[in-house]
């Protein structure tokens, strides 16, 4: 298909202009006119263009992209990534916040459905945009429990996630928020959530959550943000008839 029609279809389905961000959503590098193939990765990456460039990729599709809303020269490690894609005649196609709160192939409403929870309501307010979701468990868990079903359903090592608060009740109502969601600490405990479930710490929540007793768990930044780009490359696989494949390259954060 073309790149103007798959960057049209993008933009819409995804409610780019909705957004305010730091993001700079939506076509971020321009590269050749067809695409039959696209790489999805979280972070557009050295490793992840590489890979991209090395899969005949004619465009890359990440949740992180290179431009945050600020000026910044062509030099460095940054040229280096531009050059490159550029060089490839590759394109670069970046949805953030988009991409976090889109409610079918969206990284909270994919680590949802993962894990088995019905989302009762909205949840995570950034900007005055809500991106994440309240999941209803139907069986409560303990704290062990819940990470273990994680750890399980993620399919990451149980020593990458972090806890910080135990709870003394069966959890059934957890926050949902991917990424860098631990700042959302006071509207789970204001919305009546026994959990928390982000990607990073934000060190300000970790005595709050020791102290009010709410568990905030963290899965990985990383782990928490693989889900929606490879939703949205089997969307896009069933849609339009294009080839996708994911890289993975984890951070440990």
């Amino acid at each position: 298909m073309q790149l103007t029609e798959l960057v049209r279809y993008l933009d819409g389905y995804l409610q780019t202009a909705k957004f305010r961000d730091a993001s700079l959503n939506g076509l971020q590098v321009e590269g050749r006119a067809e695409v039959k193939t696209i790489a999805l990765a979280v972070d557009a990456s050295m490793q992840a263009i590489e890979a991209a460039i090395a899969g005949d990729a004619d465009l890359l599709l990440t949740h992180h992209g290179l431009f945050w809303g600020n000026a910044q020269p062509l030099v460095g490690w940054f040229g280096r990534r531009i050059k490159r894609l550029m060089g490839a005649d590759c394109s670069l196609y970046t949805s953030h916040l988009p991409l976090d709160a889109h409610g079918e192939v969206g990284n909270n409403a994919q680590l949802l459905k993962l894990l088995g929870w019905e989302a009762v309501q909205p949840f995570g307010d950034y900007r005055g945009q809500t991106l994440g979701f309240i999941g209803q468990l139907t069986t409560p868990l303990s704290i062990d429990g819940l990470v273990a079903h994680i750890k399980t359903s993620l399919g990451i090592p149980e020593a990458e996630i972090k806890i910080w608060g135990q709870g003394a009740r069966g959890i059934r109502r957890v926050g949902v928020i991917s990424g860098d969601g631990a700042s959302e600490l006071e509207q789970a405990l204001r919305d009546g959530c026994d959990a928390l479930l982000t990607g990073e710490v934000n060190y300000a929540a970790v005595f709050p959550a020791i102290e009010a007793d709410i568990p905030l768990i963290c899965a990985g930044h990383y782990h928490t943000e693989t889900l929606g780009v490879k939703a949205l490359g089997a969307h896009l696989e069933q849609t339009f008839r294009v080839k996708t494949f994911f890289v993975d390259v984890p951070t440990g954060v």
